[in-house]
């Protein structure tokens, strides 16, 4: 799904549940196989109108076609997807607010649960300690006229409900009259959540205010808030609707990545994309640490990564300085290996340059030493590709039966 085409949807569905009111790393960590593997995808088929999705399993992510026919389980509207405790969460988002939990049954098949609701469309669910008890979520209204208090929850993996839930004010985050704020990442650290997020205009997506990268600290499982810390070194971290903004390495150490991308959305760009740290046990910037990616060797922007252990990320980044005329389009993109501790950007090789699908799910999959995503051809073919992370080298694999894949986790 190309960015401008979510974007727009985006707002309208904004606009709807305003007039409505008025009258959200799918991955599933470094898994060890044990016995056949099980693997669930969430896959989008796009029209010039509208983009239908499904959810489908399959034993093998590098050979022949992963179909849709006869192995395609219907999602209503628009999906993200996240991983924890063996579930594969189906999230709905643009207007939908339901859950649809997948798991497998004795006959390693997947099945549905349904009941899990959010009040708002979900904006990011992370399994917080990997022990498949507990996910932590956050639903941010898209404007003031949607809502004014962005809502925090916790989700009870085992029973397939919301636990804990708190309402705090987007304006204690974020002066609402200066702008409104859009999500960009998430983390629970010990005792305390933290949160990175950009200042939008709520009217026409335009990015006035980028000179200041912004992390909101909570308490956990709390969630009152406890301070905003902030650093001019960079942008704001993150960019729309993607949950790149934050993340959290084995020590404890917080890595948030500001891109300030026109391909992303930004109007102005008025700092370099970089990284900044938050030291394990501390809640402010080190002011030791700063990784500028626009001009490190092989460098650009970080649109999307994920996590993958040792102080690493698996990203997308920019192959070229985007120009306004760029906005919304999140092109020209190539895989590279991010290492936040030495401050050094590998590409991956044998993997096309290719565009994002423009949804905050970046759906790549870290599994035993490989890193496993979709990329589209220039013909619109979407193909995994496995990556070595020891060899940065990329082999591509299975054909995907669909326009893009939102979601990839490994159930078994």
């Amino acid at each position: 799904m190309n960015i401008k085409h979510l974007f727009k949807t985006a707002l309208l569905s904004g606009l709807a549940i305003s007039l409505f009111s008025c009258s959200k790393n799918s991955g599933g960590g470094n898994v060890t196989p044990v016995g056949p593997a099980v693997y669930a995808l969430g896959i989008g088929v796009s029209t010039s109108t509208a983009t239908t999705n499904y959810v489908v399993q399959t034993s093998d992510l590098m050979n022949g076609t992963i179909s849709l026919t006869g192995n395609g389980i219907l999602q209503d509207g628009y999906r993200d997807y996240a991983f924890g405790g063996s579930k594969f969460y189906s999230i709905g988002g643009l207007g939908i607010t339901d859950v649809n939990t997948l798991s497998l049954d004795a006959s390693d098949k997947l099945t549905t649960k349904t009941g899990l609701t959010f009040e708002l469309p979900n904006n990011d669910l992370i399994d917080i300690d990997g022990t498949g008890k507990t996910m932590a979520g956050v639903s941010m209204p898209t404007g003031p006229t949607v809502g004014l208090n962005a809502k925090f929850y916790t989700v009870d993996i085992a029973s397939n409900t919301l636990g804990n839930k708190v309402n705090v004010p987007v304006n204690s985050i974020y002066p609402s009259a200066k702008d409104w704020i859009f999500h960009t990442g998430f983390q629970v650290r010990g005792s305390q959540a933290f949160q990175t997020f950009y200042p939008v205009s709520a009217i026409d997506y335009s990015t006035q205010n980028t000179d200041t990268n912004y992390v909101a600290v909570y308490s956990y499982p709390g969630f009152a808030l406890q301070k905003v810390i902030k650093d001019t070194r960079t942008g704001p971290s993150g960019a729309f609707n993607t949950r790149s903004g934050l993340f959290k390495t084995e020590s404890g150490d917080l890595y948030a990545v500001s891109n300030s991308s026109f391909y992303n959305g930004y109007s102005q760009s008025t700092k370099p994309a970089g990284i900044l740290k938050i030291a394990s046990g501390t809640t402010v910037f080190d002011a030791s640490y700063f990784f500028n990616t626009d001009v490190a060797t092989n460098g650009g922007k970080i649109a999307h990564a994920i996590y993958i252990g040792n102080g690493k990320l698996f990203a997308a980044i920019t192959t070229k300085v985007p120009a306004l005329t760029d906005r919304w389009s999140d092109a020209n993109l190539r895989l590279a290996i991010v290492d936040l501790v030495g401050k050094t950007i590998t590409p991956v090789t044998n993997a096309p340059a290719f565009s994002g699908n423009g949804g905050r799910s970046f759906a790549a999959l870290l599994d035993n030493g490989k890193v496993y995503n979709a990329i589209a051809s220039s013909t619109g073919v979407v193909n995994i590709y496995q990556t070595d992370i020891a060899t940065a080298t990329a082999t591509k694999g299975a054909t995907i039966q669909g326009s893009f894949v939102g979601g990839i986790a490994r159930m078994k």
